[in-house]
């Protein structure tokens, strides 16, 4: 059997010759007779680094924080990977230890930084990418990180100067490139934004089908599968060129996940609607969000009439109007901080009186679960909605919906009905800058919080105009 360090002799080789399996391999039997080989460790951490299990390389990197402790290297990685394994403490923890000896060390103070910011503290993160690129101006993703970070502060024009910067230094890095294309796409310039929104394509899960991707080519009877991608509302946004495809002599087949399939299989566009998990096989595919570049939108080609229907209406006589609430969207959401309430929240609307509340909430979370037992009359209806066509039956017979940033506030325009928005002071960038209308959905009206956080203000102002409604 082969001793330790002629194994190592071979993970070495191995891992120098990009044979991943065999260095690891190797790599594994060193440390089965020696726990505690550098070396060793370090090849298994890298690797892992390597394949993009950045969160699995933590425990090697924990052996290697005791063995080297005054090695900043191995913190800053440590730090990587806790972050990529969510667990903000230990990441914090393992940064800050860096810092405590180098207190300039840029990709420490980034680290730190994006700690920050993913617990919802923007201020102290865009100071941290401020310092990390200060130290090391030619670190681009510290640049990238700056640029997001004044972007969720609502400092626009900081955000873009630092995403410019670092496409100065990367013009290929693709997170920067989809950052920047936020920017543009807020500010309502679409020329700009639809292409570098493609950017967002290296990096989203999404399953790919055969055939080839369509580059926007005139075609000639060719079947275009159009994948969903993203959230329910982004679908329901976009599904709305589909018949576009036609214009350019295709067929375009939309695939959709099941429980948007009943509500537009009934819109009588002529469209094939197809199940998302096992769509058909054509020629030539395209993700859904992907026609702003391929079809080359423009502000002119976006009309805020309605073009979804209920497959049928819920309507329901009563006293008072009845009031749809939706209040948080998808928990996974990258911004769901900043843009989803919790019920109490919503407290001075709710004691509007006069109103019928209708649930149009999908999954409750355990803080509005608990709100809803202390107040279980507060719904006068709370509807079975298994599918969004039982949502737009509801939806159909409201007198208005009230939203956060949800598919149910996309389905409500799209639907032409009443609906008011409840925006948080960054608001996603379709919803653009300021305003109460948006071009998108002509039904909407946009409530924004003057302020990060302000949810107080936002709630006040449409109790206040809801309750004008309930007089009458």
């Amino acid at each position: 059997m082969a001793d330790a360090a002629s194994l190592f002799k071979q993970a070495e080789s191995a891992w120098r010759a990009g044979n991943g399996a065999e260095a690891k391999a190797a790599a594994e039997q060193v440390l089965a007779d020696d726990p505690v080989h550098v070396g060793a460790l370090m090849i298994l951490a890298n690797l892992c680094f390597a394949t993009g299990d950045v969160a699995g390389a933590r425990p090697h990197l924990e052996r290697l924080a005791i063995l080297m402790p005054d090695e900043v290297m191995i913190r800053n990685n440590l730090g990587r990977a806790c972050l990529a394994a969510e667990d903000l403490g230990a990441a914090a923890e393992a940064f800050t230890t860096v810092l405590q000896t180098e207190p300039a060390n840029a990709r420490a103070l980034d680290g730190l930084g994006i700690v920050r910011h993913r617990q919802g503290d923007y201020a102290e993160a865009t100071d941290l990418h401020g310092r990390a690129v200060a130290a090391d101006p030619g670190f681009a993703a510290g640049w990238c990180n700056l640029g997001i970070a004044c972007t969720d502060l609502g400092r626009y024009a900081d955000g873009a100067a630092a995403l410019d910067r670092a496409l100065t230094l990367d013009p290929d890095d693709a997170r920067t490139r989809f950052n920047r294309a936020i920017l543009y796409l807020l500010m309502g310039d679409l020329a700009a934004g639809w292409p570098m929104y493609e950017a967002r394509l290296a990096f989203q899960t999404m399953a790919t089908p055969p055939g080839q991707r369509w580059n926007g080519d005139a075609l000639a009877g060719a079947r275009v599968l159009l994948i969903p991608e993203q959230g329910f509302g982004d679908v329901i946004q976009f599904a709305r060129f589909t018949p576009r495809v036609r214009d350019r002599g295709g067929v375009p087949v939309l695939a959709v996940p099941g429980a948007l399939t009943a509500l537009m299989a009934a819109q009588g566009w002529g469209v094939e609607i197809a199940d998302a998990d096992n769509p058909p096989e054509v020629p030539l595919w395209c993700p859904v969000m992907s026609l702003g570049a391929v079809l080359g939108l423009t502000a002119e080609d976006i009309s805020g009439a309605a073009y979804l229907r209920a497959p049928t209406a819920d309507t329901r006589e009563g006293a008072g109007p009845r009031i749809g609430l939706a209040w948080s969207g998808n928990p996974t959401h990258r911004r769901d901080r900043a843009r989803s309430l919790r019920l109490a929240d919503l407290a001075p609307l709710l004691n509007v009186p006069g109103v019928r509340f209708v649930n149009l909430q999908v999954g409750l979370r355990p803080d509005d679960a608990a709100e809803m037992a202390r107040r279980p009359d507060l719904f006068a209806e709370t509807p079975g909605l298994g599918s969004f066509a039982d949502t737009a039956a509801v939806v159909a017979g409201l007198d208005l919906v009230i939203s956060a940033d949800t598919a149910v506030l996309h389905l409500a325009g799209a639907m032409g009905r009443p609906a008011w928005g409840l925006l948080p002071f960054v608001p996603d960038w379709r919803w653009g800058l300021s305003g109460e209308a948006t071009p998108w959905y002509d039904s909407l009206r946009l409530y924004r919080q003057p302020a990060l956080g302000d949810w107080a203000s936002v709630v006040t102002r449409v109790a206040a105009d809801l309750g004008r409604i309930a007089k009458g």
